[in-house]
């Protein structure tokens, strides 16, 4: 019997590395992973977990927005927009986004706004708003119709990180979350191991929903 345990990231996985991971999980057969269940399936039979190239993001557009909001955009992420491509999982699980180009990158709120949550916006006091939105910088986003939606960002200091947005708990979100970025004390990611982690949680979602683990 083997162990679904591989199906989760290593510790220095690259984001490559993780997508590929990710695509052998669709096509393997959980039969063969967990004894207590006799039927199979293999999640590529299931669109919810589906992988989606959305294409390729143009080095104009990484341009014209480090001259506009006055901030780098790291290497790593310039490698994966513009020579890999962006991608998508499922319809509400994973995006890094690409489509439509001129929202590939974006500030605190013009990702609160995307999501439907503009009124979340005027909650947020002057001087941290302007302060986040000029520090840090959301490319993704992991769950989205969840509780617990995270946003993906990178820093003008170069890191990774994520955001956790709880629509139904602002306060956690107004005097925990938004607190910890102001001030930096936040976990710090690589481009590689932040989405080797949200591959992890779509995994772990998956066999979840499918009650193969609680």
């Amino acid at each position: 019997m083997e162990d679904y345990r591989i199906f989760l990231g290593t510790k220095n996985e690259t984001w490559q590395q993780a997508i590929d991971r990710f695509l052998r999980f669709r096509e393997a057969e959980m039969k063969s992973y967990f004894s207590k269940k006799e039927y199979s399936y293999r999640f590529a039979e299931n669109n919810a977990y589906a992988y989606h190239p959305t294409g390729k993001v143009s080095k104009r557009y990484i341009t014209e927005f480090e001259e506009k909001d006055e901030a780098g955009v790291p290497d790593a992420l310039v490698d994966l927009l513009c020579n890999h491509g962006a991608f998508k999982i499922g319809d509400g699980l994973f995006e890094i986004f690409s489509e439509k180009e001129e929202e590939a990158i974006m500030t605190l709120p013009q990702i609160l706004t995307k999501y439907g949550y503009a009124n979340f916006v005027e909650k947020i006091g002057t001087g941290m708003l302007r302060s986040l939105s000029g520090f840090y910088f959301f490319f993704g986003v992991s769950f989205p119709e969840s509780e617990e939606m995270s946003f993906l960002y990178f820093s003008k200091a170069g890191n990774f990180g994520k955001m956790l947005f709880s629509p139904d708990n602002p306060a956690l979100v107004l005097q925990k979350v938004l607190p910890s970025m102001f001030n930096g004390s936040i976990d710090k990611y690589t481009l590689d191991s932040l989405i080797s982690n949200q591959i992890d949680r779509v995994v772990v979602n998956a066999l979840t929903v499918k009650g193969y683990i609680d």
